[in-house]
């Protein structure tokens, strides 16, 4: 085990101690705050929504799958260091080869927050990457895209990923708009898609 991984699992290990003590440490930014009290309640609240992939894992996420109440959550990361902050149901691999971990239509919805612009950069490993995601979505199903719209993180937008043409924009999920910016420092805006239903 590296010194990474150790660190990382005793820190996730504190994180759950405080957490049963009511004790939650959290990003104070309102991007994060808007994500955790306004878009995976009303994800968690949707019926429909029952097999999740959450994509990307830190400190600050270990406590997201438990906020989309009994929904099955996976979570992915290309950092195997980062296992612990996951789900119980967690991925070692990159957004790119997801179709190799989730069957075809085998997802409801997929959350990327803070991940494009973030590690996924060329415009070749976006494309695949969200051709995966289109793929492994059912009829009706939810993309939900968390990024900063400005340089150099917005090098491609989602404007440029063609696989994203193939979705409806919706409503963020709790939220008023397809794309709303949660931190005007950043620009970091949350945009919603749906696949459209078969026939």
């Amino acid at each position: 085990m590296t010194f990474k991984a150790a660190l990382y699992g005793w820190t996730a290990t504190t994180l759950r101690t405080l957490d049963h003590y009511g004790v939650r440490l959290r990003y104070p930014y309102r991007d994060r705050i808007m994500f955790e009290n306004r878009i995976l309640p009303a994800i968690a609240s949707d019926r429909s929504i029952r097999r999740v992939l959450m994509v990307g894992c830190g400190w600050y996420t270990h406590h997201y799958p438990s906020l989309l109440g009994d929904a099955e959550v996976t979570t992915i990361d290309l950092d195997a260091a980062k296992r612990p902050f996951g789900g119980d149901s967690h991925i070692v691999g990159n957004l790119t080869t997801l179709n190799d971990h989730i069957p075809h239509e085998g997802l409801d919805a997929i959350l990327c927050n803070g991940v494009l612009g973030w590690g996924l950069n060329e415009q070749a490993d976006v494309e695949q990457a969200f051709a995966a995601c289109v793929d492994c979505l059912r009829p009706g199903g939810l993309l939900l895209l968390g990024w900063n719209d400005q340089p150099p993180y917005n090098r491609v937008g989602p404007e440029d990923i063609p696989a994203l043409a193939q979705l409806e924009p919706v409503r963020v999920p709790g939220l008023d708009a397809h794309r709303v910016v949660a931190l005007p420092r950043n620009q970091h805006c949350f945009q919603a898609f749906r696949k459209p239903l078969s026939g």
